[in-house]
């Protein structure tokens, strides 16, 4: 993962700059937030627009780096609100906020986190990309709402993905074509690359083993409850398929094998 993210490092680093901005200000549960945003993560939704958009030979600009990190934001909430729904109490490896504020604070901090990804993308001045984003989280809030619903439920395979493609697929899809959208290639084919590749991830999310004694706790069924662990592998290889089509229209260069080197990891 690290020799991927080297390729797009300077962008990375000013997109980590830009969520900096998310100030302390001498609270200790905005300290808290803060910290919590800029600590470790691996910016899987960041570090794949980058690497799609300079395998196409596109700048970045300040208004692609405003765009990821109002997603980054929309990413981080939904977490907070994840640790509620979840009973978690630790997050990438350390006490959580939900732990140590309780739910009220922990889902106030995931709408505040909202609010600042809603205020970036309205400076943006670009009402296609805000209704962009605000379907987005629309569709993820309706997926934890159906997940949450179907907990300690036989989940048929259909139910499952049309869970993951509301609740991981519609981020990854939106930002994608957000930022083809400013760059002016083709939306419609980032949009795609984007969504498929959100699914994989949610499937390939699932299948961690942390993870999957989460959802074994919440009583959430996953793929390989469903399908079994061949079929689930089976299942990732046709996404893996469908995002290699779409990568064979990209010149061949160090970006566009990044992106196929990301695939490989999932």
């Amino acid at each position: 993962m690290d020799k991927i993210r080297d390729l797009v490092s300077e962008e990375l680093n000013l997109l980590e700059q830009e969520l900096v901005k998310i100030k302390k200000n001498h609270n200790t549960m905005f300290d808290d937030l803060s910290n919590f945003v800029q600590g470790k993560s691996k910016r899987v939704r960041s570090l794949l627009c980058f690497l799609y958009l300079k395998s196409n030979n596109i700048d970045i600009t300040s208004e692609i780096i405003s765009l990821l990190a109002a997603t980054e934001l929309i990413h981080n909430a939904s977490l907070l609100h994840d640790d509620v729904t979840d009973d978690s109490h630790t997050r990438r490896g350390v006490q959580n906020l939900f732990d140590k504020y309780g739910s009220k604070l922990s889902v106030i901090s995931g709408d505040y986190l909202l609010s600042l990804a809603v205020e970036i993308l309205f400076n943006l001045k670009n009402q296609y990309i805000l209704n962009l984003f605000l379907s987005a989280v629309k569709k993820m809030s309706e997926a934890e709402i159906k997940q949450f619903f179907s907990r300690n439920t036989n989940v048929s395979v259909e139910k499952y993905l049309c869970i993951v493609k509301g609740k991981t697929a519609p981020l990854f899809s939106a930002c994608m074509e957000a930022a083809a959208n400013l760059s002016g290639i083709n939306s419609d084919v980032a949009k795609t690359f984007g969504f498929n590749f959100g699914i994989l991830f949610q499937i390939n999310n699932d299948m961690d083993t942390l993870s999957a004694e989460n959802d074994k706790n919440n009583g959430i069924k996953t793929a390989v409850d469903i399908l079994g662990i061949e079929k689930t592998l089976a299942l990732k290889d046709n996404y893996k398929e469908e995002l290699s089509k779409i990568l064979i229209s990209i010149p061949d260069n160090k970006y566009k094998t990044g992106i196929e080197d990301l695939i490989k990891l999932l």
